[in-house]
C-alpha cells in the first residue's frame, strides 16, 4: 500500500478500538489489482468497504479537452453511483484521506454532514498533479469543506493558494512503534547505509550515489549502500546503473528490490537516507529513526519539521552530493556520533510521532467538529 493507505488503515483500526469509532471505506477499484491492498487489509480486518471506478480531479499537467470532458462524464458517473450505494446508510462525518479525490465532498453535503480532508500530498511538487478543471474548481471544491488536516507545516503552507489558513490544522502522521527488539545493531565495522522507497527521480537516489562516488574517491572505505524498493522508472534506474558502473561502484551498493520483511533488514542498518526533492511528511524517516537508525536526509519538504540538526538527524542542502559525502563521512569516522543521533533519534520520533498521538489528535477534531455541526 501507499503511505496514505497505511496511515489511514492505522487509524482505523485505533479510533474504531480506542473510541468506538465505526468506519465505512470508499477505495478505488485499482486497488484489487495488488495482493497487498487496502481492500485486503480492509476485509481481514472486518472493516466494511466498497471499491468504486474513480477519476481523480487531480491529474498530470497537460490535460487535453477530450480528456478533461472524459473526467467530467467518468466524475458524475462516479458521484452518482456512490450516492445510489450509500443512500441507506448513516453517518456522522466523512474523511476524505487525499487531496485528489473530490468524491468526498458530494457526499458530505448530499448527506448534510461535516466533511474533514487530509491533506497528504502537495500534488504538483511532488507528483506533478494539478487539477485538471484549474484552481476555480480546486477552490470550489476545498470550499465545501469544513476541515483540513495537513500532514506537516510544509502541506498547510502549500495549500494556502487555494483555502483558507483557519479551517487548516496541522497533525502530524502517526507510525505504529515497532515490535520490542526491532532497535538498529550498530555492529562494529562496516557502515550499513540504505535508501527505502520507489527507485525515480522524486526520491533522488541518484544524489546519494554520487556522494558514494566522492566517499570512495577520498579513499574512504567500509559502508554499504542498500536501495530497497521497486524500480518505478526503468530510465531512471538505467542512469544509476550506468553511472555506478561508471564510477566502479559494484562493490559498495546493491539493490535489494521490494522487500516485506523491511524492519528486519533495518536492524542491520546504520544510516538511513531521505532524500526525496519534496517530501510531504516522510513516514521512512520516522520509521528509521523508531528503530534507532541515524537520519540523513535534505532540507526539502518537511524533513526540517521531523529533524533537529545534529541531535535527532542530519540535514544537508538539496543539490548538493558534496554536502551528504560529509554527513556520511562524520558518521563512518565518528561512531559514537552516530549512536547518539540514533538514540535521540528514536525518543523524538516516539515522543512525537506515534500512531496513538495521532489517532488521538484527529479524534479531538472529529469531537470539535461533530459538536460545532450537530445532525
Amino acid at each position: 500500500m501507499s503511505g496514505a493507505g497505511r496511515s489511514m488503515l492505522q487509524l482505523i483500526k485505533e479510533l474504531r478500538a480506542n473510541h468506538g469509532i465505526e468506519p465505512f471505506v470508499v477505495m478505488p477499484r485499482v486497488h484489487l489489482n495488488d495482493a497487498s491492498t487496502l481492500y485486503t487489509e480492509c476485509q481481514e480486518n472486518h472493516i466494511p468497504c466498497i471499491v468504486l471506478k474513480m477519476s481523480n480531479f487531480k491529474r498530470h499537467e497537460g490535460c487535453s479537452w477530450i480528456e478533461k470532458a472524459y473526467f467530467i462524464v467518468v466524475h458524475g458517473f462516479s458521484v452518482l453511483t456512490l450516492l445510489w450505494k450509500l443512500r441507506k446508510e448513516q453517518f456522522d462525518l466523512v474523511h476524505s484521506n487525499t487531496s485528489v479525490t473530490d468524491l468526498g465532498a458530494y457526499a458530505s453535503r448530499w448527506k448534510g454532514i461535516p466533511h474533514i480532508w487530509h491533506l497528504r500530498e502537495f500534488g504538483k511538487e511532488d507528483f506533478g498533479l494539478t487539477s485538471c478543471l484549474g484552481e476555480g474548481y480546486e477552490r470550489y471544491v476545498y470550499g465545501k469543506c469544513e476541515r483540513f488536516i495537513a500532514i506537516s507545516e510544509v502541506i498547510r503552507r502549500a495549500f494556502l493558494r487555494v483555502i483558507d489558513g483557519k479551517k487548516i490544522t496541522v497533525i502530524h502522521n502517526g507510525i505504529l512503534p515497532p515490535a520490542e527488539g526491532m532497535d538498529a545493531v550498530h555492529e562494529p565495522g562496516r557502515l550499513n547505509i540504505c535508501m527505502v522507497g520507489r527507485i525515480e527521480p522524486g526520491k533522488n537516489q541518484m544524489e546519494a550515489l554520487q556522494a558514494i562516488a566522492i566517499l570512495k574517491e577520498e579513499g574512504v572505505q567500509d559502508f554499504h549502500l542498500h536501495l530497497i524498493g521497486r524500480a518505478k522508472d526503468e530510465h531512471y534506474l538505467a542512469r544509476m546503473q550506468a553511472f555506478i558502473k561508471a564510477h566502479q561502484l559494484e562493490d559498495c551498493v546493491s539493490f535489494l528490490g521490494v522487500r516485506f520483511d523491511v524492519p528486519q533488514l533495518l536492524r542491520r542498518m546504520d544510516v538511513g537516507l531521505m532524500l526525496s526533492t519534496s517530501e510531504a511528511f516522510g513516514r521512512v524517516t520516522v520509521e528509521f529513526q523508531m528503530q534507532q537508525v541515524a537520519v540523513i536526509a535534505t532540507d526539502a519538504g518537511a524533513n526540517a519539521e521531523l529533524i533537529d540538526h545534529g541531535h535527532t538527524g542530519l540535514l544537508y542542502p538539496l543539490g548538493k552530493p558534496e554536502e551528504l559525502a560529509a554527513c556520511l563521512r562524520r558518521l563512518i569516522t565518528d561512531r559514537a556520533t552516530l549512536l547518539r543521533i540514533a538514540n535521540e533519534g528514536k525518543c523524538h520520533a516516539m515522543a512525537n510521532f506515534t500512531s496513538t498521538i495521532n489517532s488521538e489528535r484527529i479524534f479531538t477534531v472529529y469531537k470539535d467538529i461533530c459538536q460545532a455541526n450537530p445532525s
